[in-house]
């Protein structure tokens, strides 16, 4: 998945190359690759490896452009090939559900109705959690694999998996919001978004239990400059962090101004060491690419990273969060519009798998009269403008029915 200095962006090869490679990969995988079925303690259930990722083929050219290539005009009435990313059973296990494995993630979780819901990739074993009807965001897997750690209010809490019990790990009764929680990936140290500023800290659950406010945090930190974070005296606004995978940066959303006007830009920043400021290692849209609409409404939505040099981000344009789709390479410093449902707009809350491989996000078809449904891909990175048509994850029929609702999904490691 590394974007080298020299090269295309993975997803703007050539549309007829990206088919012939995307057929021919899947064709290989349905005749010659076996399911690995592993079977569950104490039920029915089995695991099935996956690892069919659609990889385009590489061409090469004196000069490589790092321009993206122009969506090829289909002619009417050509059907656009459709792929099923999840593999079929064959008569032989056909009687054992399976829980499919892809980009190394076997479960996803999302918010719906205010409620948190868990399922398999394939949309099966969907589960229910909660059932309070508050507000809930800021989703992530616990280091354990057995809980979803979500914001609701002020409070910090994991709902488990298996017992659907709730626990508060801090409560802000202090505050007056608390906008973001991250752990790294190592699970030592934690990135908070408590009034807009942001606080990284060691992870201890003893002492974060006793947290109300962000003076509490302030006596937490091991780095003065992260706790709250600062560009040398000047507070700097945050409301979300992404960790990299090695844990040694931190892509914040922050707020800032442009030419007079308020602003959301992502930095990149070193955490290795503590230094006033942090060094800044990147910052976009800013100069790197320009986004639609974006003088106009400079907003983005939510961002994920696949703790490398990929970035995927949201702009806003509609029901309260809705917009298009954009890829960043921090490699190439540049950026594109994707929009990988027949180039249609609008997409909210994009997450990379574990292995950084595919691409998950919700999906609301602008065009109709009314406000459609949203529905949820889970799409290998690579096809993401490759003329194949995927269908969304076997949801119940509008399953997301609100206008303005907010799936913020979350993929666990199978691992």
């Amino acid at each position: 998945m590394s974007l080298g200095k020299n090269t295309h962006f993975p997803i703007k090869q050539s549309w007829a190359i990206v088919l012939v490679a995307q057929v021919l990969i899947l064709v290989g995988v349905s005749c010659n690759a076996q399911p690995e079925m592993v079977t569950q303690p104490d039920t029915e259930q089995s695991t099935l490896a996956f690892n069919s990722t659609p990889t385009p083929t590489s061409t090469t050219s004196p000069t490589p452009s790092l321009e993206p290539s122009p969506t090829p005009e289909i002619p009417q009435n050509t059907q656009i090939p459709t792929v099923n990313i999840l593999p079929t059973q064959t008569e032989e296990n056909s009687s054992s559900p399976f829980v499919p494995i892809i980009g190394t993630a076997d479960k996803i979780a999302f918010v719906n109705q205010n409620e948190i819901w868990i399922a398999n990739l394939d949309g099966q074993a969907l589960t229910q959690l909660t059932d309070d009807e508050q507000p809930k965001s800021s989703l992530q897997w616990a280091p354990d694999r057995k809980g979803v750690i979500y914001l609701s209010g002020l409070c910090i809490n994991i709902v488990d998996i298996e017992s659907n019990l709730i626990a508060h790990l801090a409560c802000f009764d202090q505050a007056g919001r608390l906008e973001s929680f991250n752990l790294s990936p190592d699970g030592k140290h934690a990135a908070i978004s408590l009034d807009g500023q942001l606080f990284v800290i060691p992870f201890d659950e003893d002492m974060l239990s006793q947290a109300r406010s962000g003076e509490d945090l302030i006596t937490m930190a091991d780095c003065e400059t992260l706790a709250p974070y600062k560009h040398r005296i000047s507070m700097v606004t945050v409301s979300k962090a992404r960790w990299s995978t090695d844990g040694n940066r931190l892509a914040i959303l922050r707020q800032a101004y442009d030419a007079d006007r308020h602003v959301e830009l992502i930095h990149l920043i070193d955490i290795t060491r503590c230094s006033d400021p942090p060094p800044r290692l990147d910052e976009f849209p800013a100069t790197r690419f320009e986004m639609d609409d974006y003088d106009r409404n400079p907003i983005i939505q939510d961002f994920a990273w696949n703790g490398a040099d990929l970035f995927a981000l949201s702009s806003y344009k509609r029901n309260d969060g809705f917009g298009d789709l954009w890829i960043y390479s921090t490699d190439l410093h540049r950026g594109f519009k994707a929009n990988p449902i027949e180039g249609k707009c609008c997409y909210r809350d994009p997450v990379f798998s574990p292995d950084g491989k595919y691409l998950a996000f919700v999906f609301q078809d602008a065009s109709l009269v009314a406000n459609g449904p949203a529905v949820l891909y889970y799409l290998p990175y690579a096809a993401l403008e490759s003329g194949l048509a995927y269908p969304p994850i076997n949801l119940p029929a509008d399953f997301f029915m609100e206008p303005r609702t907010k799936p913020q999904p979350i993929l666990r490691s199978a691992r």
